[in-house]
């Protein structure tokens, strides 16, 4: 379970959601349930689209444990287009069990927060939309949102010998909120770090000025 699998599934996986029915999309902005979770902060830069869609922030599961072709997106529209400016994302529905990663003996999920630009109004970034990074409007860049179902000490184990988490106890279950921590490595990305939630910024994949230890190559 490699870290530079979890970054290039996640690729392909976006390219695979249209043409291989496994792109899911959970929730709209239409949804006034109440939320499981939130995810807020500011959007500093987005990147120009060539083409006219719904722009939406998005996070979406990747299963890189697993199969490597199943996302599933939990979307919104963003209804400003200047950036600087506030956004929220609000989480409806739990990721199902099938893009979650199998910790034998557990099951965790890891999403990327993602801007696209909808441009057939399904609500799942396909084609064009998402298969290369340079496509998207912008991204979380030192942040991912992980879920856990159900968290035992034997998952909990499971982690500590992964060895990419350096705070696995701060870790709870449903939601949570991770952040690049950088080691020096040439791994893809480096290690996370449980947080309490707090701001995630999102940036044109291109903008350099804002710092990350999470390696979107």
């Amino acid at each position: 379970m490699k870290l530079k699998r979890f970054v290039e599934s996640l690729a392909l996986s976006l390219a695979l959601g249209s043409t291989a029915g496994c792109g899911d999309a959970l929730m709209d902005g239409s949804y006034a349930g109440e939320p499981r979770y939130v995810v807020q902060g500011e959007v500093k830069s987005l990147a120009p689209s060539s083409e006219k869609g719904t722009t939406r922030v998005t996070l979406a599961w990747d299963n890189w444990a697993r199969e490597g072709d199943i996302t599933t997106y939990q979307s919104v529209e963003l209804t400003s287009m200047n950036p600087p400016f506030d956004y929220q994302l609000r989480v409806v529905d739990n990721p199902p069990d099938e893009v979650l990663n199998d910790f034998n003996p557990g099951l965790i999920g890891f999403a990327y927060l993602i801007v696209y630009e909808d441009l057939d109004g399904n609500g799942v970034p396909n084609g064009e939309e998402a298969n290369r990074w340079s496509n998207l409007r912008g991204m979380a860049r030192n942040h991912v949102v992980l879920f856990a179902p159900e968290l035992t000490g034997a998952l909990k184990a499971s982690l500590r010998e992964w060895g990419r988490i350096v705070n696995v106890d701060d870790l709870k279950p449903g939601f949570n909120l991770a952040r690049g921590v950088c080691v020096g490595t040439d791994s893809s990305f480096d290690d996370l770090e449980i947080v309490p939630n707090e701001p995630v910024a999102v940036a044109d994949p291109q903008d350099d000025s804002v710092r990350s230890c999470i390696n979107y190559h």
